[in-house]
């Protein structure tokens, strides 16, 4: 099988739409294994969903920040 590595740049609001549609996602693949449909697309959309949701926030960078909170 041949395999690809992709550098994708995301903000925090990416990231949280991101995992919603990942664990909805999983959830679907879930209920569709449940009810017996044709389980190989299902049972491998829900591994490739959950193996990317583990890796969402790996290798994060922080880009800005704020003082606010620092007295002066």
């Amino acid at each position: 099988m041949t395999k690809y590595s992709y550098t994708v740049t995301y903000n925090e609001g990416d990231i949280t739409m991101l995992k919603a549609a990942l664990e909805l996602m999983i959830k679907h693949c879930q209920q569709k294994i449940d009810e017996g449909v044709d389980r190989a697309p299902y049972v491998h959309h829900k591994e490739s969903a959950q193996n990317v949701l583990k890796r969402l926030r790996d290798n994060k960078n922080q880009m800005s920040s704020n003082n606010f909170n620092n007295n002066r």
